[in-house]
């Protein structure tokens, strides 16, 4: 969909595959940007903006460019499979499961209600490896093996969800180290910004790889419909976002909202029957506001900052 409406706003030329960035040169009145062939490494045609808005990832080139004495991404010791799984309906049909502690955590969540009480459920099991474990093996492709995490999570079957069977009934297993990258002090360069995890990479909690995102492009847009396609609507996007982001990468670190899976863990080490008994409601919520006000995501705060049409 997004495809779709992408092409149909912007020409059927706007998204070329194969082709990786080598280097951009940065004019008074724009940026020429030279490609190459992502397999070959053979120059490609060049291709000419008024900006270079780098949105190409946690490896990304135009980052590396910018900061080339960086290095690779960060490993915070964690190693995630993720997978998708055909299963039974659970609890309200809407909910997000969490189990276990920052040392072993099984994340599930409906994607699709199959209409026969079943759902398509994607699936997050982590586990804290030890600190010569190979972890920059990844290609952001690689299969994952059962036997490295599913004897794990064996007894973890609840009256409510069957976690070693969606493990084992999974139609595919992918492995990724749980990464980030450090917080930058600048993003804009002149004419050339970077958007995403380009510009910053954070571990997967509060689904912000994608939601940070969205919300950088809101803003550049703001920017660009108030300042017009100059270097200045890149330096006012960056203000608005870059430190606010920053300071979400740190908190991401010390597990953000899941840490109150180990604090539930730290109260009840023998179990509990209800989570009232070991944790408030206020509490829970108190966690989630105050995450919510740092990730952007206080539902009042975004409504307050109006829409983007007429700025």
């Amino acid at each position: 969909m997004l495809l779709r409406n992408l092409i149909s706003r912007a020409g059927p030329d706007v998204v070329q595959t194969g082709r990786s960035l080598a280097r951009w040169t940065e004019a008074p009145h724009g940026v020429r940007v030279h490609l190459e062939d992502r397999t070959t490494g053979e120059q490609q045609d060049d291709l000419h903006g008024e900006l270079l808005v780098a949105c190409d990832g946690i490896n990304s080139v135009a980052r590396a460019k910018l900061y080339p004495d960086e290095g690779s991404a960060v490993w915070g010791g964690t190693m995630m499979w993720r997978g998708v799984t055909d299963a039974a309906r659970f609890l309200t049909g809407r909910s997000m499961a969490m189990a276990g502690t920052s040392a072993k955590k099984f994340v599930c969540y409906p994607m699709q209600d199959h209409g026969d009480g079943r759902m398509r459920i994607n699936w997050i099991a982590d586990l804290a490896l030890p600190p010569d474990t190979d972890w920059d093996r990844q290609d952001w492709t690689r299969e994952g093996r059962l036997s490295d995490f599913a004897p794990e999570f064996a007894d973890w079957q609840f009256d409510w969800l069957n976690i070693p069977w969606m493990i084992q009934n999974a139609e595919r297993i992918w492995e990724y180290p749980m990464v980030d990258r450090d917080p930058l002090p600048q993003w804009s360069f002149g004419r050339v910004t970077l958007l995403g995890d380009a510009a910053h990479a954070m571990y997967p909690i509060g689904s912000n790889g994608a939601s940070q995102a969205i919300l950088d492009a809101r803003v550049l847009t703001r920017e660009l419909m108030r300042h017009g396609r100059v270097p200045e609507a890149l330096t006012a996007y960056e203000a608005d976002r870059r430190e606010a982001v920053n300071a979400l990468i740190l908190a991401n670190r010390g597990d953000g909202p899941d840490k109150v899976l180990d604090e539930v863990a730290a109260r009840a080490p023998d179990g509990f029957d209800a989570i009232e008994d070991v944790i408030s409601d206020r509490e829970l919520a108190e966690v989630a506001a105050e995450y919510k006000a740092l990730a952007g995501f206080d539902v009042d705060a975004l409504n307050a900052r109006g829409p983007l049409i007429g700025m």
